[in-house]
């Protein structure tokens, strides 16, 4: 197996950091949703638990893949038009701007309601902020609205792979798969 990307495509190492962030992104969602959902329990605790830690997880593989991203040479885009090449960019930019975002807010909104972030329970991250109300509504509503703009941005992001590989038969979806 090579781990590196040619111009015509992805290396199985870009394969599994972008399909391992998908995975979490896809477990993420709903379990945030239902999290806010629950009166305050145990389990209300225990699910935020697990949302955090994966979040952590997903803004550490982010990180690697974009400095993945730097080193690695970069599949030609399947855009046919320039238009297509920028939207195609700036939805990509978008994903990863949010994929740091999320996880970040999510932080400081933890840490400035004087909520420890303990990583399965085991591992404690350092508060990033203090104790601060207005701030700590701040970023929770920045963190809600990155999560509608993610769930925005990831219709238009499948829309387009199946687009791709449906209509246009260029072999998008097989680039990226292993």
């Amino acid at each position: 197996m090579d781990t590196k990307n040619t111009t015509e495509e992805w290396s199985w190492l870009s394969k599994l950091f972008h399909w391992l962030t998908a995975l979490l992104i896809f477990i993420q969602i709903p379990l945030g949703f239902y999290a806010e959902s629950l009166r305050l329990s145990p389990l209300k605790i225990d699910v935020f638990v697990w949302h955090k830690s994966l979040g952590m997880l997903v803004f550490l593989l982010v990180i690697v893949r974009l400095l993945w991203r730097i080193k690695s040479t970069i599949p030609i885009a399947l855009a046919n038009s320039r238009l297509q090449k920028i939207l195609a960019s700036a939805a990509h930019g978008i994903l990863y701007g949010l994929m740091l975002a999320l996880p970040l807010s999510g932080w400081v909104t933890s840490s400035a309601s004087n909520f420890p972030v303990k990583l399965f329970w085991l591992i404690p991250l350092p508060s990033i902020v203090g104790p601060d109300d207005a701030l700590k509504s701040i970023a929770a509503e920045v963190h809600e609205i990155c999560v509608f703009v993610l769930i925005a941005i990831l219709i238009v992001h499948i829309g387009a792979a199946l687009r791709h590989q449906l209509m246009l038969g260029d072999n998008a979806l097989k680039r990226m798969w292993f």
